[in-house]
């Protein structure tokens, strides 16, 4: 019985060699469509995200139309709210100039009876003194006992022609006056009168405008509707998108983890003994978790380093992947193998300007590999260069700073 299981397992490794005999040619038409269907995604969603962010700009451009209006709507209001507060006070202006030159109207024309009535007055007082003169006076002269009242019977008389012509004079400084004070009074109505037309021609004008503003905030409003609309069918187009990608990339991902299994024997043994791929590099650009130019989780750490710069395998392993990719550009996979806690462990080098490895190939800690480079998606100044190292722990994405010195 044991023979047999011996012998069962003989077989069924047998066949398994033959099986990774003939994977090879199978998996690399795989690997190329997986790779495919990846750009292919990626391509669409780009797009996508591109379309999404002119269908953001064209709703911020609407909303800025919506705002700009909103604003002159706002402005002219404003203005109108004012020429109506010029308006009430120019017409409690113009009332009050209108009541005083009735006044200074009806107050002239009283003084003018006064002034006509005095003269008449005045006109009978001198035709009495005239019939005096004639002979009256005369005989009111004749009875006159001295000199005293000879005189004074003369400075009588003057006093009163004087008396009178003081009282025309007065009354007729008095009607200049109000005269004058009806002119400016009128003066005044009728500046107020034109300024309250000018405004009531400005107050027409801005309702106008008003009506203008009004038809054209509705009508921006309108396509802003439209465009808020067509950028929530484009969000749901980009997420649909972003999807696809997600589900191709996580087939490659399979299929990666699948060659590193494949890769992963038990004669290789992971000792954890991790060194940094790098002799030197500039700085760490980008940690494992954080967020790429394009919104998604980082998966690995990027250090920044010269075009060129030597890239050494991080531990003992088998390259099972080496390839170009997309997004990865030249990238190598190497298989760790399995370390005492009885998980499998591999890194992962991409960006680089060339590999010197092949698939299948055994390296030794410290063993270039590649070079930096800038091939796939990079980003960044001074041309993008830098190496993306990932870690996979039991073919899960790990940050490589846990496990490899920095």
């Amino acid at each position: 019985m044991k023979r047999k299981t011996i012998r069962l397992a003989g077989m069924l490794l047998a066949v398994a060699l033959l099986a990774g005999q003939a994977a090879p040619g199978a998996l690399a038409a795989t690997k190329g469509q997986l790779q495919q269907n990846v750009e292919d995604a990626q391509n669409a969603y780009d797009q996508a995200q591109q379309d999404l962010e002119n269908q953001q700009q064209a709703v911020d451009n609407a909303q800025g139309q919506v705002d700009a209006i909103q604003g002159q709507i706002d402005s002219v209001q404003g203005q109108m709210n004012q020429v109506y507060d010029n308006l009430q006070q120019i017409g409690a202006q113009l009332a009050a100039a209108q009541q005083a030159q009735a006044q200074a109207e009806a107050d002239l024309e009283a003084k003018q009876a006064e002034y006509d009535q005095t003269w008449q007055d005045t006109k009978g007082m001198m035709r009495a003194l005239q019939k005096m003169h004639d002979g009256g006076s005369i005989a009111l002269l004749s009875q006159a006992t001295n000199l005293y009242e000879l005189l004074s019977f003369s400075n009588v008389m003057g006093e009163v022609n004087d008396k009178c012509q003081s009282m025309l004079d007065e009354l007729e400084q008095q009607a200049s006056e109000l005269d004058a004070q009806r002119q400016q009074a009128a003066d005044a109505a009728s500046q107020l009168a034109a300024a309250q037309e000018a405004l009531q021609q400005q107050q027409d004008q801005l309702t106008t405008l008003q009506g203008q503003l009004s038809e054209a905030y509705q009508a921006a409003d309108a396509t802003l509707s439209s465009e808020q609309a067509d950028l929530q069918a484009q969000q749901e187009l980009t997420e649909a998108a972003k999807k696809k990608l997600d589900e191709a990339e996580a087939q490659l991902d399979a299929y990666v983890t699948s060659q590193n299994n494949q890769y992963t024997t038990p004669s290789i043994h992971c000792s954890l003994d991790f060194r940094c791929p790098l002799d030197s590099y500039s700085s760490i650009t980008t940690q494992f978790g954080g967020s790429d130019p394009w919104g998604r989780g980082h998966n690995g750490t990027d250090f920044a380093a010269a075009g060129g710069t030597p890239i050494y395998a991080a531990a003992d392993g088998v390259v099972s992947v080496a390839t170009s990719h997309y997004s990865y550009g030249n990238y190598v996979q190497i298989s760790h193998g399995t370390a005492d806690d009885g998980k499998t462990y591999a890194t992962l080098y991409a960006h680089m300007s060339r590999y010197v490895v092949s698939v299948g190939q055994t390296v030794t800690k410290g063993q270039v590999i590649g070079y930096v480079g800038n091939t796939g998606e990079v980003y960044g100044k001074y041309g993008g260069y830098h190496l993306h190292l990932e870690l996979r722990v039991n073919g899960v994405r790990t940050n490589p700073l846990s496990y490899i010195p920095h």
